[in-house]
């Protein structure tokens, strides 16, 4: 009876190794490889709920939600690094090459996507990066990123719920026009609140004068640089002439973008027309009649 039962226990295993039906013996059984894991890619138009007000420190981002529902940052286009960017142990750095054509893409793709160049509004544009363990994973794409504030003063991101595209075209929602500004005794800017242009106001955004390329500047000369190339942008917005009569017309404001986003490729000056006394209307076209010197 042992020797039975020991023999049919063997007859049981060898049936267990033999092909069952269907199969070809191998243990992959023609299934198609699992594809390689890879990292996700972003997709343009998506829009995210984030707390913070520099979309390039975050190293952790949320699901993307809806544009319809409350969110803070919208990304209008994504790219890919190739060539040599592609090839490095990390990601292009801030003020190399690699990272400077992101921003002239990201700057060239967010003015198609909004209607104008990105800095005419109340608007902040962002190259967000793959954390060092994705690109180390094989991530090698760059997102635009479009955030609005409720001024550029405090800086305040504005909790939206609608999508930003066409929002520099038409209407221009998001567009810089007529402001309220404040100055402190010592003749510093203290707050620049956006207003109608039929409410009393004494500023107004006239366009954006980029500075030569080179280091950072800093200092008096800087800022005096910064002053003297608003002047023509001025002088255009209100259709003057760019002569020694301009200041007793109009005054302006410089507000020049940081070191950082020079670091970019962005070389930008907002410039501002300022009156001392309150307006009810733009100064766009005004001319000589509608803006006379005293």
């Amino acid at each position: 009876m042992s020797a039975v039962a020991v023999l049919g226990a063997a007859t049981l295993l060898l049936s267990a190794c033999g092909n069952p039906p269907g199969t070809d013996g191998s243990l992959t059984n023609n299934w198609k490889a699992m594809p390689e894991a890879a990292i996700p890619t972003p997709v343009a138009g998506a829009c995210y709920s984030v707390t913070t007000d520099d979309p390039a420190s975050v190293t952790k981002w949320p699901a993307p939600v809806e544009c319809t529902a409350a969110h803070s940052v919208e990304t209008v286009f994504v790219g890919r690094f190739t060539g040599d960017e592609a090839s490095q142990a990390s990601a292009p750095s801030s003020g190399s090459a690699g990272r400077k054509t992101a921003y002239e893409t990201c700057a060239t793709e967010a003015k198609t996507y909004l209607g104008d160049d990105w800095r005419n509004g109340r608007l902040d544009l962002s190259v967000v990066l793959p954390i060092a363990l994705h690109w180390q994973g094989g991530a090698r794409w760059f997102r635009c990123d479009v955030m609005e504030y409720k001024d550029l003063n405090d800086y305040d991101v504005v909790q939206r719920t609608a999508s930003l595209k066409g929002g520099l075209s038409g209407e221009r929602a998001v567009g810089l026009g007529c402001l309220t500004v404040t100055v402190t005794s010592d003749n510093r800017v203290d707050k620049m609140i956006p207003i109608a242009c039929t409410s009393a106001h004494n500023g107004e955004f006239a366009g954006v004068y980029d500075l030569p390329d080179g280091p950072y500047p800093s200092g008096e000369a800087a800022r005096k640089a910064r002053l003297d190339g608003c002047a023509p942008v001025i002088a255009t917005y209100a259709g003057v002439p760019n002569d020694s009569e301009l200041t007793f017309r109009v005054g302006w404001i410089s507000s020049p973008f940081s070191e950082v986003e020079w670091g970019l490729g962005n070389r930008g000056v907002r410039c501002y027309a300022h009156k001392a006394t309150n307006l009810t209307k733009s100064i766009k076209g005004a001319g000589p009649s509608g803006l006379p010197a005293d």
